[in-house]
């Protein structure tokens, strides 16, 4: 059995040693923050010099952090860190320029998200005068899962992801199952693993801290003292350290009171990591508080099946109870993994606007999180229907190799926190007027990006010959006098997908666009007609939304999920294959946050 256990254990070293260094394999690529559109744009040429660049990004930036430097023609830096953001946008950076001379200039730029305090860079050219476009420096969008730093950094800082997230992920979730499973809160056992997974989360927070002090032209003083997610950081630390020296200090004496007080530091600190992470950029409370509920059901659920793990391999007295212990934590399973579930469904739409998107390393990086997920919920679902546990069992391998596969999905959760959700620089697709006349071709797409008031990017996608196609566009704005056509550029990578920047939408405008696709004789192809308008945030009318809200579907599950639950435990119904009593705690605590949940999703979190 012990060559057995080690060849296990080896084998998921060697899974998760592949996961740790799946950033670094991928070619360089950015990550977060992306850079959606610019004023002159990428690849624009100007007739005389432009004033001043105005940048746009996917996330908004750390005022302090985020900057760019202007490189002339000869390849010398003719105005270095330059750029302040805009004091009405916060994803606006504006860089006042000298006068330029003709010619092709670039402009490299590196930003830190003010949402996940991740720093990102990347170079364009524009050209002023010049004969031709200048041709652009390959350049990866939103859905990477690299940040473009070395590899030492980038798995620093996925292993610092995963330790810190594992250690209040233990320390919240081992009370519940000292409470409800094993029915011992005067472990001191436990309290003391409780105080040894704070200290973890603590050690987590610093090694994302000693990433980002490492990270070129970043201050790490300033990061700490002006950027929320590094003030964040700093306060997980804290919380950690003085939570492991309490719980330690309790363990002996009040074990009680030690679980309890670990409990509490180590749901902050989740709170925490949510509020740090990518849900914490969307205005709506609805994706934080999805992450919230999703930690918290990850806590119980991946403590209850380390903890299982341990006692099938460490035997004693606790391996002669599984035939109890085991229906116990099956009801908390059963509850937690349905809210993972939706949560996870929900979160993956919010971050790829696609429930499977497999087009970028993020998708398929969450792809493989989610097949591991799934794994580790199918063995669990075959140790909860088998009714052998004893010594002699395959009990004791399923459960090993389900917390190997729990632990597998948690470091490709770090893998991802280090990317760029897709999500994050998609371009907002508008929907048809009802008036639009389309003959008889098929219509062409327009989006817009990124969707909100200021700087923005047109995109028209057709789907006919794109080697007999010219696409124009022309703007009308409907509340004040204004119209212009606007010059569409096909792009070489894509030839269906004409791209025009440099609009200047305002907040609190009207619009009617235009696309029109004709052939090279002139003949018209399609024609279509659009229609939108932007408040302060974004486009409020003329987004082209769902059939089917994914937000709306899984409230009602939640709901209906809930009003049953109750029901039946009200009716003295039980979880099957499940303790009584654990079932009841199980289901009624399911069912408040369920509830909870899924109003906030039905109010707040339909897609805008």
């Amino acid at each position: 059995m012990t060559r057995r256990l080690a060849a296990l254990v080896a084998a998921w070293g060697i899974v998760l040693t592949g996961f740790a260094i799946l950033g670094p394999a991928v070619p360089r690529v950015l990550g977060h923050s992306q850079l959606v559109t610019s004023i002159p744009a990428a690849g624009d040429v100007t007739p005389t010099s432009p004033a001043e660049l105005r940048l746009v990004f996917s996330e908004p930036i750390d005022p302090a952090q985020t900057k760019l430097d202007l490189i002339g023609p000869t390849g010398a830096v003719v105005a270095p860190n330059l750029g302040a953001p805009d004091a009405t946008d916060r994803y606006m950076l504006i860089a006042a320029i000298p006068h330029l001379a003709d010619g092709i200039y670039a402009v490299d730029w590196r930003a830190v998200s003010a949402t996940d305090g991740h720093t990102t860079s990347g170079l364009y050219t524009f050209g002023v005068a010049s004969a031709s476009p200048p041709p652009q420096p390959a350049s990866a969008g939103p859905g990477s899962i690299d940040l473009g730093h070395g590899p030492g950094l980038v798995l620093l800082e996925t292993e610092s992801r995963v330790v810190g997230d594992l250690g209040f992920l233990l320390a919240a979730g081992l009370p519940v199952i000292a409470w409800l499973v094993l029915r011992d809160p005067r472990s001191a056992g436990a309290a003391r693993t409780v105080a040894l997974a704070l200290a973890a989360g603590a050690v987590g927070a610093s090694g994302q801290l000693v990433v980002a002090a490492a990270l070129p032209g970043v201050d790490i003083a300033a990061y700490v003292a002006g950027n929320r997610v590094g003030l964040l950081a700093v306060i997980r630390i804290g919380i950690g350290l003085a939570g492991t020296i309490v719980v330690w200090r309790l363990a002996t004496v009040r074990p009680a009171v030690a679980l309890a007080v670990g409990w509490s530091a180590a749901a902050l600190g989740l709170l925490l990591i949510a509020a740090g992470g990518h849900a914490a950029a969307s205005p709506s409370p609805a994706p934080l508080a999805a992450i919230v509920v999703h930690l918290v059901a990850v806590a119980v659920w991946l403590s209850g099946v380390l903890g299982l793990a341990w006692i099938a391999v460490r035997g004693g007295p606790l391996r002669r109870r599984l035939g109890e212990l085991v229906p116990r934590f099956s009801a908390l399973a059963l509850v937690a993994v349905g809210l993972i579930a939706v949560t996870g469904i929900y979160s993956d739409w919010i971050q790829t606007g696609s429930l499977v998107s497999l087009g970028t390393p993020y998708g398929v990086a969450l792809a493989v999180k989610i097949d591991l997920a799934i794994a580790a919920f199918a063995l669990g679902g075959l140790s909860f229907l088998s009714t052998e546990r004893g010594p002699g069992s395959p009990f004791r391998l399923r459960i090993l190799l389900e917390s190997g596969f729990a632990i597998a999905a948690l470091v490709a959760t770090g893998v991802l926190a280090t990317g760029a959700p897709p999500a994050a620089g998609q371009p907002v697709a508008i929907a048809e007027a009802p008036s639009s006349a389309v003959s008889s071709g098929p219509a062409p797409v327009l989006e817009l990006a990124p969707g909100r008031p200021g700087p923005t990017r047109f995109i028209v996608v057709t789907s006919t010959d794109p080697n007999h196609t010219v696409a124009d566009l022309s703007l009308r704005r409907l509340d004040a006098p204004g119209e212009s056509d606007i010059p569409l550029r096909q792009l070489d990578a894509d030839p269906n997908r004409y791209v025009a920047a440099g609009g200047l939408l305002p907040a609190r405008s009207r619009w009617e666009a235009t696309v029109v696709l004709t052939d090279h004789d002139d003949r018209e192809l399609a024609r279509a007609r659009y229609a939108f308008a932007l408040d302060d945030k974004g486009i409020s009318e003329g987004r082209a939304t769902p059939p089917i809200d994914p937000a709306l579907v899984l409230a009602a599950v939640l709901l209906v999920a809930t009003l049953v639950g109750v029901s039946f435990t009200v009716g003295g119904g039980r979880l099957p294959r499940s303790d009584p009593a654990t079932s009841r705690v199980a289901v009624l605590s399911g069912a408040v946050v369920g509830s909870a949940l899924g109003l906030v999703l039905a109010l707040a979190g339909a897609h805008r």
